[in-house]
This record gives C-alpha cells, structure tokens and sequence, in this order.
C-alpha cells in the first residue's frame, strides 16, 4: 500500500469518529419511545435532531422546535427552546408537552447502542429515545 494510499484511509477513519470531528454521542436523529409519566400516544412521532455544535431540533409531535444543547462528558443542557404553536389533539399536545418539559429538566445523559437516556440531576430517567 503506498504512503497515500494509507494516508486517506486514516483521515477517512478519523473524520468518521465522534471524538475526531468534535462530535457528540448525542449528534444525530432519535425517537421518543418512553417518557416519565407514560405519555407516548400510538401515531404521534417526537423526536430529536442534534447537530455536531450544539444546535437542536425535532418535532414534539405536533410543532417543529429549534434551540441549543450544551454537552460535558455526561451532562447536557437544552437551551433556547423554541416552538411553533399550532393546536393538534389533545393527547398529542400532553405528549409534546411532557418532552418539552423533559428538555427542560434534562442534566445528564447516557447513549449506547442506539438508545439515548436523558435522566434529571437527582438520577431519575426523563426519556428513553431510539437512534433514527
């Protein structure tokens, strides 16, 4: 194998790791399968989008959102949240309103294998979302 050769093989490698590029194990697409007090109606899709830099966004399952997130090891914090407000089901609004509340409330994180956990700063789990 030529000096070249190996040379784009190992910046292909590392621009393709996280901790390379600067990267989070939060960066990416996930959905909402579970929430703290139970509310995940059948049909409504949240989810959450997070970009390498911290921007953010989604849709709680009837307003598109937008903000920022701050990542440390294993603790975060969402800011600057913002919504449309367009006026869905009933059970669809107590489902978007419960996430925004999570968001909210969130401090640290655990990701691995796909499933992102958001927890609150006494420990208790918020969320439970699956990779996209």
């Amino acid at each position: 194998m030529s000096f070249r050769a190996l040379l784009v093989c190992v910046l292909s490698v590392a621009a393709a790791s996280p901790a390379f590029a600067g990267g989070s194990p939060l960066d990416g697409k996930w959905a909402l399968e579970e929430l703290r007090d139970g509310i995940v109606t059948s049909g409504v899709h949240t989810t959450l989008e997070v970009a390498p830099g911290g921007r953010v966004g989604g849709n709680g399952g009837c307003n598109g959102y937008g903000g920022s997130v701050s990542v440390d090891d294993d603790t975060l914090r969402f800011t600057d949240i913002a919504w449309t407000e367009l006026a869905c089901e009933p059970a669809t609004m107590a489902q978007e309103a419960s996430f925004l509340a999570v968001l909210a409330a969130a401090a640290k994180f655990h990701a691995e294998a796909g499933v992102l956990v958001l927890i609150d700063s006494a420990g208790s789990k918020l969320a439970t979302l699956r990779a996209l």
